[in-house]
């Protein structure tokens, strides 16, 4: 049945990833949320946490709005300022915290030697259009207001996403840009939810929770909403018909996603806009492998953009990387729970590509390899 439903070439270790991915049925969604930490909880039980320190907080929300919880991963070696990573995560819309993506900033943050902003937006469908994205911009604000004290450079400021997080951060590079806000120096979409229009399509595509896209879609706009003229480019980034004077941007696709096709035409629109853009195309064996050994998150996707490095390069001399794990050194995470260290999960191909990922970040940095 999941293979006649499913619009791309069936892949059997896809397939075997919906025993381990919670569904999230609407219908039941405080469940599903449950099952989601359960699995959060699982996969970040042993992480280590060497070299970077890890704080929580919240930031001011949108105007008559709640407070805005993130989470701040900062390198504990290298020199200030250092770029920043606003990180948002995905879960459809309906779904995620602020543990969602804890391994892979870890990661990145050790990796770049650059601060992580994870933002803890308001979820659909309590809080539908425009919740997550004013709660996203407002995150941004704060960042580049409190960036001598966060030991930011405030001219080299990144936004990262997977799944609808990537799409939360287009549509927060429109926003921005439409704004006159704080400036990005670069967008990196992973595999991002872009269009309402095509979720909506016949046959109902499904991804492999066997849920169609549409309700999610429906559950983030409004009932009934989805594929009308009613819905702004800032709620799904496909609808932009300008997208001159955005960022440089990297786009990953994966192979037998839904998803693929709207992140190759959204790349190509970017091009014809004279943005300079990266696409990358992942086998899809390779997340899927990463996903099963995580049983909570997909392997981030990566590649590299060096004719982008001049966008974001400030008056300093470029950083070294730090590579490697740092003696000596511990994080805390001020939530009142104890982390142990252990091995970093996933595959030699999910390294791959995640390395990819983080050349491309680093050359928009304009740093040094």
């Amino acid at each position: 049945m999941l293979e006649d439903a499913m619009p791309y070439r069936f892949d059997s270790e896809r397939a075997a990833l919906v025993e381990i991915t919670p569904f999230a049925v609407l219908d039941d969604i405080t469940a599903s949320r449950a099952r989601a930490m359960e699995l959060i909880l699982s996969a970040t039980r042993e992480i280590d946490l060497t070299g970077v320190n890890i704080t929580d907080t919240s930031v001011p929300g949108p105007p008559d709005a709640p407070d805005v919880a993130v989470r701040i991963y900062t390198p504990l070696v290298g020199t200030r300022p250092t770029p920043a990573v606003l990180h948002l995560r995905g879960g459809g819309f309906v779904a995620g915290a602020l543990g969602t993506d804890h391994r892979a900033n870890i990661e990145l943050s050790r990796a770049l030697g650059a601060v992580v902003i994870s933002v803890d937006y308001r979820l659909a469908p309590e809080n539908p259009y425009p919740a997550a994205i004013e709660d996203c911009y407002a995150a941004l604000l704060w960042t580049v207001d409190r960036a001598e004290r966060l030991g930011v450079d405030p001219g080299r400021i990144a936004v990262h996403g997977v799944n609808s997080g990537a799409g939360l951060a287009a549509a927060l590079t429109l926003l921005t840009r439409d704004r006159n806000g704080p400036a990005l120096c670069f967008q990196c979409l992973c595999r991002p939810e872009l269009d309402d229009r095509r979720a909506g399509a016949a046959p109902a595509p499904v991804d492999v929770t066997g849920q169609a896209p549409s309700a999610r879609w429906d559950a983030y706009l409004g009932a009934d909403l989805a594929g009308t003229a009613d819905v702004p480019a800032y709620a799904a980034p496909a609808r932009a018909t300008d997208l001159r004077g955005l960022p440089p941007a990297y786009v990953s696709v994966l192979e037998g996603d839904r998803r693929r096709d709207d992140g190759v035409a959204y790349a190509a629109a970017l091009r014809a806009a004279g943005v300079p853009v990266r696409l990358r195309h992942q086998p899809a064996a390779a997340t899927a492998t990463a996903t099963a050994a995580t049983a909570a998150t997909a392997a981030t996707a990566g590649g590299s953009l060096a004719a982008a490095a001049g966008r974001c390069t400030s008056g300093q001399a470029a950083r070294r990387r730090h590579r490697g794990s740092v003696p000596g050194h511990s994080a805390v995470v001020n939530t009142g729970t104890t982390a142990t260290t252990g091995t970093a999960h996933g595959t030699p191909r999910a390294g791959r590509e995640r390395d990819d990922k983080i050349t491309a970040l680093r050359a928009a940095f304009g740093m040094r390899f």
